[in-house]
């Protein structure tokens, strides 16, 4: 799948295609994408897909960490070329997502900014709904509420006993850096930046690769293990490396 996403890259730089081509292929495809939501009755949200397959491995609006980005999407294609069409598709697919925080299946703490900031965060940037910002500062609070003042991270989903801190947890300092600016609230913007520094201090290695894991004690703060569980256990996490930096 990765090498085919390169594969299409290079075959749009070297044929001379402009952005507008690349839009307008994106509102096509995802067009279809919209019609299999209507058709799944609000169930259908694209996980991921294989270049051979027809069909895409779906989700639902409450489960795993890429709800958000099929509304997101639609939300990039409202700014850049706004269409009545294409914003009743971005708040139609971003509503239904607005109960992630709390669902049982969503309650894993480290996508809540994924999900959210993707729709509701991109909706209320370009709209300024009232109601978009009510999802974001209760969300933010959500996550907010897990926060470990030993740690000084958000509590993960799976408490063994230990804390296990994934790097890609720091998607969430937008919402929380997001919400304490729009509310004037510093003891989100205290979480997030002690949140920040934690990650700084322990997740890096000397070349500035990242490790995947962190395995903290809970009660004294001391880190029990660094390692990666996609890939070669030595191997520089990479997926969310590029996050950290924006």
């Amino acid at each position: 799948m990765v090498a085919g996403f390169f594969l299409i890259s290079l075959l749009f730089v070297c044929g001379g295609v402009t952005t507008i081509d690349v839009m307008r292929y994106a509102s096509v495809q995802y067009s279809i994408l919209y019609q299999e939501f209507l058709d799944s009755q609000g169930k259908f949200y694209p996980f991921y897909g294989y270049p051979l397959e027809e069909d895409w491995v779906s989700t639902g609006p409450i489960n795993g960490f890429t709800p958000g980005f099929f509304p997101g999407v639609f939300w990039n294609l409202v700014e850049y070329n706004a269409t009545r069409e294409d914003l009743k598709r971005a708040i139609n697919l971003t509503a239904p997502t607005a109960v992630f925080p709390n669902s049982t299946s969503g309650i894993n703490t480290g996508n809540i900014g994924f999900v959210i900031m993707s729709g509701f965060g991109h909706g209320y940037r370009l709209l300024k709904l009232p109601e978009y910002l009510d999802v974001i500062l209760t969300s933010a609070n959500t996550l907010a509420s897990y926060f470990s003042t030993v740690v000084r991270c958000t509590k993960p989903w799976n408490d063994t006993g230990t804390f296990l801190m994934y790097i890609d947890f720091m998607m969430n300092l937008e919402i929380l850096f997001e919400a304490a600016n729009l509310t004037n609230n510093q003891t989100l913007f205290n979480i997030a930046w002690q949140y920040a520094n934690r990650t700084m201090y322990d997740h890096f290695r000397p070349d500035n690769g990242t490790y995947h894991i962190l395995e903290y004690n809970k009660t004294d703060c001391s880190v029990l293990r660094k390692y990666t569980a996609q890939g070669n256990i030595e191997s520089i996490f990479v997926d969310f490396t590029g996050c950290l930096y924006l």
